[in-house]
């Protein structure tokens, strides 16, 4: 059997395991376009059109993007047509899944290189800003906060699967891609990462049992939390815990040029041409680890504690949530300590491949996995590319996103040498019905490029950085058969 019929194989396979009702990271609508140097961020096997390039400082790569899988403003908050809004937890309590989530990316390239050499190999080196924020909440934790806690009279309420993760931090990358042949492009990247500031829960097996007829809360806990960050829990003079955000003196200057959390990655992808004019992708990102050794809390709580009622003043304020979680401290196992930690990122899957219908004119298919401790994430995408000239190209695309059909996404490239400029869109009614969607995805950014070919066509098989391979072939024919 043969390479391709193998790769091919593992694509079908991959598609019907993978493909099912969850969510997503974004990126999906750039992925096909080839022609823009950044996607190479999604599979280091991706070799761009052009000789060189270099992204501008700060603006040749700014890409955000905030999504909840679980409901949209409008589905929580109802139009009473008078300009006011009304809280309606009863329609989003019946849309949630068993675990959803609220998630932010923001990602700024602070530099970009990349050069092809001797017409098989390309080389890049980037320098990236990375933050990425998950808060994960289960059906259960909605319905206990909405409802209370008389619906689960008599029952225990599992509350794992909550939690928060975010981590900011600096990531230096050297790339190489080889095309092996006319049908094979590998590409590996290696990371070297600086974590800034971090925040993770690392066990969260929680329960609540309510008692019959007495409705008393029994709460249990094996719970931990680490963070690297400017302030921590300490203990007070009197035995209490309490945050303080002077324990650790950091300056906005030792955040930036902090190196004592230091960690590593890789990147790795293929291109595969199937016939003239199909070809595959697949690329795994983000496969490593961050070790944090600074400014570090570690905070657990294990045991059980019986909930009666409120302490005295049934009023809830500070004073009150301050008090109870020293009654919940001084009733259970609390450690409170320094040690360093072990942060992995959550690595991402992409698989799929494009198709030509005419020279300018391509279209394609996308899966997306990202591999997370409390959600499998994947995504679906269908998208058209249309470049009738060199200086311009255009792409539309359909998602399955955030447990979501609404997403329309868009791009647009525009050459004026040797400046590209492009902007892309995973959801662009997003901006226009921000109260009815689910996710606000942007990628836009300025490059500098160079040695670009002069053909304004798109070869057969949808990338044009194999026009050389291609041109190679058919010299050989041409002297076979002299």
């Amino acid at each position: 059997m043969q390479l391709r019929d193998i790769i091919s194989k593992l694509l079908i396979i991959a598609l019907l395991k993978f493909f099912s009702p969850l969510a997503a990271q974004q990126d999906h609508t750039l992925f096909f376009l080839h022609h823009v140097p950044q996607t190479n961020f999604l599979n280091p096997a991706l070799q761009p059109e052009c000789k060189v390039f270099a992204g501008l400082p700060l603006i040749s790569s700014v890409h955000a993007n905030i999504a909840n899988s679980g409901f949209t403003f409008n589905q929580l908050f109802e139009n009473e047509n008078n300009g006011e809004y009304s809280f309606d937890a009863t329609s989003v309590h019946h849309k949630l899944g068993r675990v959803n989530y609220l998630s932010t990316e923001l990602y700024l390239s602070l530099f970009s290189f990349g050069i092809k050499v001797k017409d098989r190999f390309y080389l890049t080196f980037n320098i990236r800003e990375r933050n990425d924020l998950n808060l994960f909440y289960t059906k259960d934790l909605f319905s206990l906060a909405y409802k209370g806690n008389t619906q689960f009279e008599g029952k225990n309420v599992g509350l794992n699967n909550n939690g928060l993760n975010f981590n900011h931090f600096r990531e230096f990358s050297i790339g190489a891609s080889k095309i092996v042949d006319d049908y094979n492009t590998f590409g590996v990247r290696a990371k070297l990462l600086f974590g800034k500031l971090n925040f993770k829960t690392t066990r969260d097996n929680v329960s609540l049992f309510t008692e019959e007829n007495t409705f008393r809360l029994l709460f249990e806990s094996d719970a931990r939390f680490d963070g690297s960050l400017p302030a921590s829990l300490v203990y007070e003079d009197d035995g209490t815990i309490r945050p303080d955000g002077e324990y650790y003196y950091t300056t906005a200057n030792d955040l930036v040029f902090n190196r004592k959390n230091p960690g590593f990655a890789f990147d790795a992808g293929f291109v595969h041409r199937y016939t003239e004019e199909t070809v595959l992708f697949g690329s795994i990102l983000d496969l490593g680890f961050i070790y944090y050794g600074s400014n570090l809390t570690n905070y657990g709580l294990k045991g059980a504690y019986a909930y009666n009622g409120p302490l005295g003043d049934t009023i809830i304020t500070e004073n009150y949530l301050y008090d109870l979680f020293d009654r919940v401290n001084d009733t259970m196992e609390v450690t409170l300590k320094r040690d360093p930690y072990l942060f992995f990122l959550s690595p991402r899957v992409y698989m799929g491949g494009s198709h030509q219908l005419k020279n300018n004119l391509s279209v394609g298919a996308l899966l997306s996995t990202k591999l997370m401790k409390q959600k499998i994430q994947t995504g679906f995408t269908l998208s058209a590319t249309w470049r009738p000239k060199n200086w311009f190209s255009g792409t539309l695309s359909w998602s399955y996103l955030h447990r979501s059909i609404n997403n329309i996404g868009a791009g647009l490239v525009l050459v004026r040498s040797p400046v590209q400029f492009y902007a892309v869109s995973d959801n662009v009614a997003g901006f226009i019905w921000p109260q009815s969607t689910r996710n606000l995805n942007l990628r836009f950014g300025l490059n500098i490029i160079a040695g670009c070919r002069s053909h304004s066509d798109i070869n057969r098989c949808g990338c044009q950085w194999l026009k050389k391979e291609e041109e190679r072939k058919e010299r050989k024919r041409k002297l076979i058969k002299k």
